[in-house]
């Protein structure tokens, strides 16, 4: 997977249920059930109302990328397919859930200069931005191989020295030699037991925390695209968010036919956030840019109209009073969710 082609950006769904994206209300929602059970054994306890999905935006001004702090809940209008659905909740800043932000690597393998190697001996550049977690947030390191290894070296922790440590230590050179043919094909699975290996780690915290990855990665990459909208919708049952950082000097290469090419790029568009493009002394402010749009997002959940498992449209716009207060301002955010019941079999 690591060394195929590439070139396009990429955003796509929430899940929901509230053993699942309920996160913060998790323990209420099931208490809630639990109590309308007790009243009467006679009446069926419908979950779905119960569920609520949160879907975090981005808000930047459009000239300077700076975000926006100052918008209110009365600033905003959700649509689900096409219809305005009523806001439930509304949280800003520190009252959003806490990330845990995963620095997220390929091996350092010979034959691929362009993967994850450009970043070798670079790793204390991010130590500055790492110095601007905020309270409750934590940092993991996880990498993946084409060797058909993959691994999460570092539990998330709010130790940035020991982040910049276990990244330094898995971006050593290894032996193996990728950029073949077999071993792209090893390295599409490795990657995507990676994501899932994260996954899993989200559904375990309670409350749910957001999980981000950071890819520090040319994205010299492809997969099947059937797999790739697979693992992408798994990732986004967590309403997970994928950013991404590449050395300017990584040549661009071409797509193979049948694939998805720059993959980072696609998950990082489907699931509303974003992959900067820098010379090694811009690292840690491209890190820092990321921490601060977390720092800085705004976390508005609705209840589904319907919880289908299908995908559904997802629109977040300022209302006229919004536009009026905030000229010139763009929002991010996924643009599709998917409503499910209950946390996947795969996951539990």
């Amino acid at each position: 997977m690591s060394a195929r082609a590439v070139q396009i950006p990429a955003r796509i769904h929430i899940s929901i249920g509230a053993a699942l994206t309920t996160f913060l209300l998790m323990a209420f929602c099931r208490a809630a059930v639990a109590d309308q059970a007790g009243a009467s054994a006679q009446t069926p306890v419908i979950r779905a109302q119960s569920s609520l999905v949160l879907v975090d935006v981005i808000g930047q001004d459009a000239k300077t990328g700076l975000p926006v702090r100052d918008f209110s809940k009365e600033d905003f209008h959700v649509f689900d397919n096409g219809r305005e659905v009523p806001i439930t909740t509304f949280d800003a800043g520190s009252a959003t859930r806490p990330v845990i932000v995963w620095l997220t690597v390929i091996c350092n393998e010979q034959g691929i200069p362009a993967g994850s190697a450009r970043f070798a001996g670079n790793e204390a550049r991010f130590r500055s931005a790492l110095g601007h977690l905020a309270k409750g947030d934590t940092v993991g390191v996880a990498h993946w191989c084409d060797n058909g290894e993959s691994k999460l070296d570092l539990v998330p922790a709010d130790d940035s020295e020991s982040s910049i440590r276990v990244l330094a230590e898995v971006l050593r050179p290894i032996s193996f030699e990728g950029g073949t043919t077999q071993s792209d094909a090893v390295g599409e699975v490795t990657f995507r037991k990676m994501i899932r290996l994260i996954i899993q780690d989200a559904y375990r915290g309670n409350p749910q925390p957001l999980p981000v990855l950071v890819f520090l990665h040319g994205d010299h990459t492809g997969q099947p695209i059937g797999e790739l909208n697979e693992l992408v919708n798994d990732f986004l049952e967590t309403s997970g968010v994928v950013f991404g950082i590449k050395d300017a000097r990584d040549h661009r290469m071409l797509p193979l036919i049948g694939e998805q090419a720059q993959i980072l790029h696609y998950m990082a568009k489907h699931t509303g956030g974003e992959y900067f493009n820098t010379a090694p002394a811009g690292y840690s402010a491209a890190l820092q840019n990321i921490l601060e749009q977390l720092h800085s997002r705004y976390e508005i959940g609705f209840i589904p109209p319907a919880i289908d498992g299908q995908r559904h449209a997802l629109k977040v716009e300022l209302t006229k009073e919004g536009r009026a207060k905030h000229k010139g301002v763009r929002l991010r955010f996924r643009p599709e969710y998917i409503p499910v019941a209950e946390e996947p079999e795969w996951a539990k």
